[in-house]
Parts: structure tokens; C-alpha cells; sequence
């Protein structure tokens, strides 16, 4: 009894052992097709996005961007929209199942970002920080001529109100954009982790296999919103990984 007892035991660490050593396989296995990685970021952060390609547009210098303390950040002091992107040449699409992890937060919330409500009734969808991933090349209509057509896209944010397990609509691009808040419990000075399996995710909200990534974008929009301790929000990002 007592042997078989000792048999079982040591079994069952094997098995553990097993487990542990493939898990660590998998994960050192992943390859990391791109990074972004403000760690060791330091000095004008316009001339930094630029060495590596990315743009930036609308009222994205007027946001108080720093680097500090291994990380980027954004403080706006206007009801402004900033975006920074970065489009891929064809060469470099990124093609394959893909997954993502972000290591961002925030520090106060834009007051008065509504998300609330169903998608065919006009909202204040703001976020103090999102990160876009767009997909394909076909632009999809965004619903109003002054506004510019976009492929594909998922946008993750940070939001004070909003629930994780809820696919959120924008008052554009509604055909082919979707807003998720992950994970979403409105803490503030925090460092979250969103990590998503990009493929599966754009199956489940699109019902077709995962284009090519084409592009990525960083938002911030605070229009519409209250002005609160000098400022309209405070986010922060430490690093995005693909793979």
C-alpha cells in the first residue's frame, strides 16, 4: 500500500514536471514578430517614433509625451485627439496567427467618456490611452463622408465605466472596427496586462480568418471631456509585443 502510495506520488510530479517543462517550451518557442518597447526610451519622443517609422497625426504633440521611468506618457491638458501609427510596407505584413501583450495603465480616467448605450445612438467614446490593430487592406465605409475609410481594426483601451466582456462600437466604422476593454476594472496607477490571441479574437468578432496585420496605431481622445487636477487624462505604456 505504502508503495504504491510512493508510486502515485512520484507519478503525479513527473506528470507536474511534465507540464511545467512544456509550458516553458511553448513559451520560449513563441517568436516575436515586433516590439514595442520604451524601457530604455529616452529624449524627444517625436525624434524616437520616428527612427522607428511611426507618424505622428491630428493633436498628438500637444500631449505632454515623456518618457519616464521605462515607459511613455501621455498627458493631455486640451480636449484634443492624438494618434501615432505606423504602417507596415506590404514586405512587412504581418501574416500568421498572431497574439498580443500590452504592459500599459492609467493615472486618472478622461471624465465624461461614455461607452454606454447601443452603437446607433451618438456616444462620447473617449479613452485616455488605446492601442489599434488593423488588419487587411480593404477600407471599409465609416459611416460619414468628412470621415476618413479605415480596414479592419481592433482598438483595446483602458476605461474607468466600461465591462471586459463586452464588444463596444465606435459612432464610426462600425462595419469593420471593434473597441474591447481588457482587462477593465477601472484601477488607476496601475500596470495592466492585455494579452490577446489576435486570430481567435478577429474569428469571433468578424466571422472570417485573420488578414495580415497592416498597420498599428496608439490613440488618445479626450475631446468632449472635463479638465480635472490640469488635466484631461494621464496613460501610460511600457511595451507591445507581437507574436
Amino acid at each position: 500500500m505504502g508503495i504504491a502510495k510512493n508510486f502515485r506520488g512520484q507519478y503525479y510530479k513527473k506528470i507536474i514536471t511534465l507540464c511545467g517543462f512544456l509550458l516553458l517550451t511553448f513559451s520560449a518557442g513563441a517568436e516575436t514578430i515586433y516590439e514595442l518597447d520604451f524601457s530604455n526610451a529616452s529624449g524627444n519622443v517625436k525624434n524616437w517614433f520616428e527612427t522607428v517609422k511611426w507618424e505622428f497625426r491630428e493633436d498628438i504633440t500637444d500631449m505632454n509625451l515623456r518618457f519616464e521611468d521605462g515607459k511613455l506618457v501621455i498627458e493631455p491638458t486640451r480636449d484634443e485627439l492624438g494618434v501615432m501609427m505606423l504602417e507596415f510596407d506590404e514586405k512587412d505584413y504581418l501574416h500568421g496567427e498572431t497574439k498580443i501583450r500590452i504592459e500599459w495603465g492609467v493615472d486618472q480616467y478622461p471624465l465624461g467618456a461614455d461607452w454606454s448605450g447601443p452603437k446607433e445612438k451618438t456616444r462620447n467614446t473617449r479613452e485616455a490611452i488605446s492601442f489599434m490593430v488593423f488588419f487587411g487592406e480593404t477600407k471599409l465605409d465609416s459611416g460619414l463622408f468628412l470621415v476618413p475609410n479605415l480596414p479592419y481594426f481592433i482598438s483595446f483601451f483602458l476605461g474607468k465605466d466600461e465591462k471586459p466582456d463586452q464588444v463596444y462600437f465606435g459612432n464610426y466604422w462600425q462595419d469593420g472596427g471593434r473597441y474591447l476593454c481588457i482587462p477593465c476594472d477601472g484601477s488607476i496607477g496601475k500596470t495592466f496586462i492585455t494579452e490577446i490571441d489576435l486570430s481567435a479574437k478577429f474569428f469571433e468578432l468578424f466571422g472570417k480568418k485573420q488578414l495580415p496585420v497592416t498597420a498599428l496605431g496608439i490613440e488618445i481622445d479626450v475631446q468632449k471631456t472635463e479638465k480635472v487636477n490640469g488635466r484631461h487624462s494621464k496613460a501610460f505604456i511600457k511595451r507591445v509585443e507581437l507574436f
